[in-house]
């Protein structure tokens, strides 16, 4: 058997396997396909909201090297250890038979719960997102003022049935390729990863066609020493957890139709560099955008609805330029929810319904609560104080904090402890001890639990 960390080179062939009942598993038809895919599950839509607002205040380059560090520390071994045990998972019946015992199923459930609740929260801002769309293209913001931004947003929270008929929009662009599986799946993430990224450096190069671009760009570019750095680190350890969704088991899903022929340590490595270098370019492009009208980035919601409508203001064709910002985020936001529900339609799957009734089921179940959400934002609207931070989107809020603060570290962290500890050829290197897999084991049993942590306790104060 080959090692973990040796994996083997042999050309990459689709092969299709006997699983249990004899269901034929079709696995990733390509390297490229499957590294596409696995790209789109991490690069969320928190990715692109947040990374703006941390490269403008938290130190341009020395925030990224903090970032790409945890991004190694943290994000490879965990995202190693998935696609493997994902992969192995296909000789028990799927990742719902990985192993027995309430830790295992505690922690596989509040990775699949968590990354519902985070589609259902990110349904509902991608169709505000869509209708911001329309807003910008129709000329909406032509030349808003911050007070005119403000007041958009508190109508288009007052009339929540527009914005149900975009979350449904929303959906329906979501759940086809969920439903259709493994090669729908590609075929997104195929067209829109590429699309996504030349959208990104376009949006960098109009920027730098702005004076204030070069004011600016040392700012985002080059290390601050003078910020304190355990505020920067901490900061960079929960994007690096939060940004790509670690704690959702995306890639332990997809790591059930890994070939063998791919190796999981190699491929996390390059999945997570590429985080790293979109996230900044994603960052970079809008952080300076936002700089060209004059404006400091501010951070996820308030970025994608304060900030860009204004750049739609102030820029020369800056409702074409908005719209574009807009569409990249969809995409981001669209390839990584497909992969948030992923795990959940597998485990459905084992238990007996089709593909395609796990799929519309949990679309329609989505739907049901992203109507509670937006009327919580309304009819039932409430506030309250979390560590600090007044909270005033009610319901929307208690599921993120339910997600962020419980379910999501529960899965990231339980999964790591429970890989690093479990019995002996889990995910280990079979007849052999393989170069550096002792470093993995230990960071899976250590250091990833306790980043999670770290992250759980600082999350409320930093970041909420």
């Amino acid at each position: 058997m080959q090692g973990l960390f040796a994996g083997p080179r042999n050309r990459l062939e689709c092969k299709v396997m006997s699983g249990p009942r004899s269901s034929p598993i079709i696995l990733w038809s390509s390297k490229p396909r499957f590294f596409l895919a696995a790209f789109g599950a991490l690069t969320g839509l928190d990715t692109f909201s947040e990374f703006p607002y941390l490269l403008a205040h938290y130190g341009g380059a020395t925030f990224v090297g903090a970032y790409v560090l945890g991004l190694l520390c943290v994000a490879w071994p965990l995202l190693a250890a998935e696609l493997t045990l994902g992969r192995r998972s296909r000789a028990a019946g799927g990742i719902a038979h990985i192993q027995s015992g309430l830790p295992w199923r505690l922690a596989l459930g509040g990775a699949i719960v968590g990354g519902f609740l985070m589609f259902c929260y990110v349904a509902v801002i991608s169709g505000w997102m869509l209708a911001y769309v329309r807003a910008v293209l129709m000329g909406d913001f032509r030349a808003a003022t911050p007070p005119f931004v403000a007041a958009h947003f508190d109508s288009l929270v007052v009339h929540p049935w527009p914005t149900l008929l975009w979350e449904a929009v929303f959906l329906l662009l979501v759940l086809p390729v969920v439903a259709g599986g493994i090669r729908a799946i590609e075929e997104l993430a195929r067209f829109l990863v590429p699309g996504m990224f030349a959208l990104l450096v376009g949006l960098a190069a109009y920027a730098a066609t702005r004076g204030s671009f070069f004011v600016a760009a040392p700012l985002l570019l080059y290390p601050n020493k003078v910020l304190d750095p355990q505020v920067v680190g901490l900061l960079a350890l929960s994007q690096v957890f939060f940004g790509p969704s670690l704690g959702a088991a995306s890639l332990l899903a997809y790591g059930f139709w890994l070939p063998s022929s791919v190796s999981p340590v190699r491929s996390a490595l390059a999945l997570v560099l590429a985080q790293g270098a979109v996230a900044w370019l994603g960052g970079f492009a809008l952080a300076s955008l936002a700089f060209a009208v004059g404006l400091r980035p501010l951070a996820g919601g308030s970025f994608l609805f304060e900030t860009l409508p204004l750049v739609s203001a102030r820029l020369p064709a800056g409702e074409i330029v908005a719209a574009l910002c807009y569409i990249a985020l969809i995409a981001a936001a669209w390839l990584s929810v497909v992969a948030w529900l992923e795990p959940a339609v597998q485990v459905l799957g084992r238990r007996g319904l089709s593909r395609a009734r796990s799929a519309w089921g949990l679309g329609v179940a989505a739907f049901a609560l992203g109507a509670v959400l937006t009327l919580s934002l309304n009819s039932w609207a409430f506030s309250f104080t979390f560590f600090g931070h007044l909270k005033t989107l009610g319901l929307l809020d208690v599921l993120v904090i339910a997600a962020v603060n419980i379910l999501l570290p529960a899965g990231g962290g339980g999964l790591s402890a429970l890989i690093g500890w479990g019995r002996p050829g889990l995910v280990g290197p079979g007849g052999h001890v393989a170069k550096g897999y002792r470093v993995w084991q230990w960071s899976l049993r250590i250091l990833v639990p306790t980043a999670v942590l770290v992250v759980i306790l600082s999350a409320p104060r930093l970041i909420l």
